[in-house]
């Protein structure tokens, strides 16, 4: 195989970064079809990307004998579902983050939210384990489109870490903006959480992803994540907030949080800390910082001063892209060149072709979403019950 054919779960938000990258990389790759939750979404996105074929659903995708791997750019609750059945269907599978979540186990529950966080943290690890054996059991690849681990500006910051031969004692990792206005994100039975899972499972994947490249370069093995504490909270819900006659950051949650902070403790004592909200006003932030015993690392992956523009009025730079989520283009703002390319989505999606190609392991793998899934949900139960969890 020297070209990979795909087909393409999803025609929102994801599967427009995806094709992005996949038409970069056009000579790696065949879109042979796309599909989506309503057909005449799917023929719109076939339309403007020129794809030839399009399905009805997943299941008809997955029958096609032309299409050696699949694209999962779908809401997390369908994830499992389809993850299982693609692997079943003989298919490699890029899916998009996180892996997976709780979302209830009665459709008609509407405040899923309420439910233990301990017995969502269970059901979570029982479908996780359901997952990775269909994995298993098909010999099929598992690429996780955790775009964070495949940023330039990640990918320097391991080479100075490699470089200055210190150990990292600490990593603050954020994602952080306004809020998501998608439908899909205000409930826990669509969500399968808020702010933690949604948000957080960018720069969590990324502390566990560079915890397990030390351990890997120093000892040939992963360093793991062995405690965790959590706190969420519900930050535009404070009676004063609510009471603003404008408000500038969503706030109409249903069962879910809008702030978010996990402590993680590693096998060797070192730390990592973890925001993620939806309670920050001024574009997305995705920030990493690595303090280490020879050194200190800064990484501003959005936004970065790469470009700076200042306009006094938000008119000034017409339709002109500027960055994800800023409220205004006036005064002071930073310009991103390439988004996508800084964000890591190119970089990923070559390496995940290299995979299929050449049959490697990807730079970010089940492992991975695997442990990003089970620190979160450990989090959430840290939050709920006032205690440190350990990671089993």
């Amino acid at each position: 195989m020297n070209r990979i054919r795909l087909g393409l779960i999803g025609a929102g938000f994801s599967a427009h970064i995806h094709i992005s990258a996949y038409r970069e990389y056009s000579h790696l790759f065949d879109i042979v079809g796309v599909c989506a939750g309503k057909v005449e979404h799917a023929k719109e996105f076939a339309e403007k990307f020129g794809i030839k074929k399009v399905y009805e659903n997943y299941k008809e995708l997955l029958e096609d004998k032309d299409i050696d791997a699949v694209d999962i750019c779908v809401p997390t609750n369908l994830h499992a579902e389809i993850i299982i059945d693609s692997a079943k269907a003989k298919k490699h599978i890029i899916c998009e983050k996180p892996l997976t979540g709780y979302f209830g186990e009665d459709t008609n529950e509407e405040e899923v939210g309420k439910i233990s966080k301990r017995h969502m943290f269970e059901k979570v690890i029982e479908k996780v384990n359901e997952i990775e054996k269909a994995i298993k059991e098909n010999n099929v690849k598992f690429l996780y489109a955790e775009n964070f681990v495949y940023s330039p500006v990640v990918a320097k910051i391991k080479r100075l870490i490699s470089a200055s031969k210190g150990h990292i004692i600490e990593i603050r990792a954020e994602e952080s903006h306004s809020g998501s206005h998608a439908s899909y994100s205000r409930r826990w039975k669509t969500a399968g959480g808020g702010s933690l899972l949604r948000m957080g499972s960018h720069p969590v994947g990324l502390v566990l992803h560079l915890k397990s490249y030390e351990g890997k370069l120093k000892y040939g093995k992963p360093i793991k994540p062995l405690f965790v504490i959590g706190e969420v909270g519900n930050l535009t819900k404070i009676p004063e907030v609510q009471k603003e006659e404008k408000h500038y950051m969503f706030s109409n949650w249903y069962d879910v949080e809008d702030w978010s902070c996990l402590i993680i403790t590693f096998e060797d004592g070192s730390k990592g800390i973890v925001f993620s909200s939806d309670t920050s006003l001024g574009g997305v932030k995705n920030l990493v910082q690595v303090f280490t015993s020879r050194g200190v690392l800064y990484g501003n992956i959005t936004p970065n001063n790469t470009i700076m523009a200042y306009a006094p009025e938000h008119e000034i730079w017409g339709d002109e892209y500027i960055a994800e989520k800023i409220e205004t283009k006036a005064g002071w703002t930073f310009p991103t060149p390439d988004e996508d390319w800084i964000r890591g989505y190119p970089q990923e999606i070559k390496d995940f072709a290299e995979c299929i190609i050449n049959d490697k392991e990807p730079l970010s793998d089940f492992e991975l979403a695997k442990d990003t899934v089970k620190v979160i949900y450990a989090g959430y139960i840290s939050s709920e019950e006032g205690v440190r969890i350990k990671i089993e």
